[in-house]
């Protein structure tokens, strides 16, 4: 794995504990000083941007959409309550997405192992997540955490193929 891959994922899980445990204000001021450095230092396609764009995108759907329906619920949150996700969570989205063409990139035209991994990492993310930031996921819990891996499972696939189609690396396997 090539040294910027490695920072690449260093940095996403700084910035993944910094979401959960520092709240919005630090989330979003640490998420921009990474997209900068992100830009500056490990960006090899511009382009990577509109992929960032899309993940925003997502998050606010796809998160909104789990807030509004229940599956998710904060007390802490106001916005929450209107199917708005937390600024954290949506710098969240918005740091997976700087993944996909470095750390992430092994997965290009692997979709069934991306869906694999999107069954299990962002699940045990959202689990041990939760419990971090305080929100509370729907009982019973289990399906909860199932929808979140069926989601995930296309997710992340999707991602791997927009980062192809857009050809956001250089890897030619």
């Amino acid at each position: 794995m090539a040294k910027k891959a490695i920072i690449n994922a260093v940095l996403f899980q700084t910035i993944w504990f910094v979401c959960l445990l520092m709240g919005s204000f630090w989330a979003l001021l640490a998420t921009v000083c990474y997209l900068v450095c992100h830009h500056l230092f490990i960006m090899k396609n511009r382009r990577e941007w509109r992929l960032i764009s899309v993940f925003l995108l997502l998050g606010v759907v796809v998160d909104g959409s789990l807030f509004r329906l229940s599956v998710f619920t904060s007390a802490t949150e106001s916005w929450t309550t209107f199917g708005v996700p937390p600024v954290w969570l949506l710098c969240l989205w918005v740091s997976v997405a700087t993944l996909f063409a470095h750390s992430l990139s092994f997965l290009i035209k692997r979709y069934a192992l991306a869906a694999g991994f999107g069954l299990i990492g962002p699940t045990m993310s959202y689990f041990a997540g939760a419990k971090m930031a305080g929100i509370t996921l729907a009982s019973p819990l289990i399906y909860s955490l199932l929808l979140v891996a069926v989601l995930w499972a296309m997710i992340l696939p999707f991602g791997v193929w927009l980062t192809d189609k857009w050809q956001l690396t250089d890897r030619k396997d």
